[in-house]
């Protein structure tokens, strides 16, 4: 079981991980000084130096060295890093198959050793807030190369957008050493990654390898230009991409249609597309008709909808596509009208911060002309109240949906939940639902007894005690349980959810402040028991 509740690692916590018999495949840590932060200084820089904690230090080798031949995935995010004490915890994890680091700073001496993490396969890396120790971190690209690794997928930031200046920088060696780790791993890596991707030379630099064979590609706050000859030339290299991510923050700009007219052109195998659009105009939109193969589409920050309806939904037929995605807080009641008509066979539909476009009459239309529903998203419509759930078509209707998302809907009540009636759903989020009362909860269990994911954050004091006991009686066989500052709670109802839900994975109880788990019995007693008892007991999914 992973449970969420405060942020600070102590020697104490670390010593009832070492007690326990559960083996740990993934461990990540957040916002943790890995020194005495009384005596060292709080914004760090490389030469910097460090008063490491020896208890701490002494505690958390002995920790890692405890899961070495079982933890896979290691996440450091806004944690306060030695260097060489950073590559001595990388070196003791054979079995490592994942590494994040997130806003890290990374300060000391490099190591003179090139990290062996031999099984490694994923690397996700993002630059820390403050723009000196930005250019600090990305030290970190040059100690993977060499290392001697296969990586398939390769996710991270460049703080670069245009390249001036002396060519031995620690600008260029971030580059330098991205564009070798591309190189190195050529033959294998399937996904890339990158945000703030702008400038031409750099991107020649990762791509100019023919033997590149890229599958999914993320290219973020990309800012093109009319002479970015590269761009044009990467999407004509890079045919066998099927996953295809790009945020444009260039303005209006005439070359907006020429850049989505070369994606739909060169792509012919792309099965998901996510565009993201910061401009005033939709005309390119027509071009998406070329890409027969699209399973899934997202379009988001667009400002004139007309030309959705227009060219998009119209007379464009994407007879492959399951899922669509539409972020737009203006989109008009005619485009989302033309859904089921133009896809009848969607499965997943999101339509979340559509405010103007989604209403009780929209969500009626939604259960009525797409019973294949598996998956929808009405974060966020705040027109959406009782009514929507009360007509003639009930949620009932979508016999097929296990995904139900009605975050920060304040129209959905306890009237709402007593019309649910669905043993398909799995997966449910109410979050930051404030009009739910116990009623409510039971009225969600009893009609949906099946779910394994609840997202319940957010309720303030509406979700209390009481409300836990209804959840975790009713609902036994839960995986997923997000009680996000939910101020009500206490340790009541923390027992009776360890005693009940043997199958939970994942307690989320962070910013509970009536929740007060400081005895060492209560995790020796209670969880690690449960622990060994989900362990024992597992589900066996057909």
């Amino acid at each position: 079981m992973v449970v969420h509740f405060k942020k600070e690692l102590t020697v104490s916590t670390m010593a009832l991980f070492l007690a326990s018999d559960c083996r740990y495949q993934n461990i990540r840590f957040t916002s943790i000084p890995f020194y005495d932060l009384a005596k060292s200084k709080r914004s760090l820089c490389r030469r910097d130096v460090i008063y490491e904690d020896e208890d701490f230090i002494t505690g958390l080798r002995k920790l890692l060295d405890k899961f070495s031949d079982s933890l896979q995935l290691i996440s450091f995010c806004k944690c306060n890093l030695e260097r060489t004490r950073f590559h001595e915890f990388l070196q003791a994890l054979p079995e490592l198959k994942v590494l994040e680091v997130e806003e890290c700073v990374l300060a000391g001496e490099d190591p003179d050793e090139t990290l062996n993490l031999p099984k490694l396969k994923q690397f996700n890396f993002k630059f820390p807030e403050d723009e000196v120790q930005r250019f600090e971190s990305g030290h970190i690209y040059g100690w993977l190369v060499g290392n001697s690794c296969s990586l398939t997928k390769l996710k991270l930031q460049l703080c670069v957008n245009e390249m001036f200046g002396d060519l031995d920088s620690d600008l260029w060696y971030q580059v330098k050493a991205v564009a070798k780790l591309v190189r190195q791993h050529k033959k294998t890596m399937k996904s890339f990654k990158v945000d703030s991707f702008n400038d031409p030379c750099l991107k020649k630099l990762v791509f100019e390898d023919d033997e590149l064979q890229l599958e999914k590609v993320v290219l973020g706050e990309l800012k093109l230009r009319t002479d970015d000859q590269v761009f044009y030339d990467f999407v004509a290299k890079h045919k066998k991409i099927k996953k295809l991510e790009i945020a444009i923050e260039s303005q209006l700009d005439p070359n907006n249609d020429l850049y989505l007219k070369a994606i739909c052109e060169n792509l012919p195998l792309l099965e998901q597309f996510y565009f993201d659009m910061s401009r005033s105009s939709d005309s390119g939109l027509e071009h998406l008709q070329m890409l027969h193969r699209l399973k899934n589409l997202v379009l988001t920050k667009n400002r004139n909808t007309i030309a959705l309806t227009e060219h998009c939904f119209d007379h464009i037929f994407m007879p492959n596509l399951k899922s669509l995605g539409i972020y737009y807080k203006d989109l008009q009641l005619p485009a989302v009208q033309q859904i089921p008509v133009s896809f009848p066979n969607l499965m997943a539909l999101n339509l979340s911060e559509c405010e103007k476009a989604v209403t009780d009459e929209t969500v009626q239309l939604l259960f009525q002309s797409l019973p294949t529903l598996e998956s929808l998203d009405l974060s966020k419509c705040k027109q959406v109240t009782e009514a929507a759930f009360l007509g003639p078509t009930r949620i009932s209707a979508l016999r097929k949906l296990k995904d139900l998302v009605l975050e920060k809907c304040p129209g959905v009540t306890d009237v709402s939940l007593q019309t649910f009636d669905n043993r398909a759903l799995r997966s449910i989020s109410v979050a930051m639902c404030t009009r739910i009362t116990n009623v409510g909860w039971e009225a969600l269990c009893r009609g949906c007894p099946n779910l394994t994911w609840l997202n319940a954050s957010h309720c303030t004091r509406n979700f209390d005690n009481e409300s836990a006991r209804i959840v975790a009686t009713m609902l036994p066989e839960l995986e997923i349980l997000n009680l996000f500052k939910n101020a009500a709670l206490t340790n009541e109802a923390v027992y009776c959810i360890a005693e009940t839900c043997r199958y939970l994975e994942d307690l989320c109880l962070t910013k509970c402040r009536g929740v007060k788990m400081k005895k060492v019995e209560y995790f020796d007693d209670k969880m690690n028991r449960v622990n060994k008892e989900c362990l024992k007991g597992r589900k066996v999914v057909p």
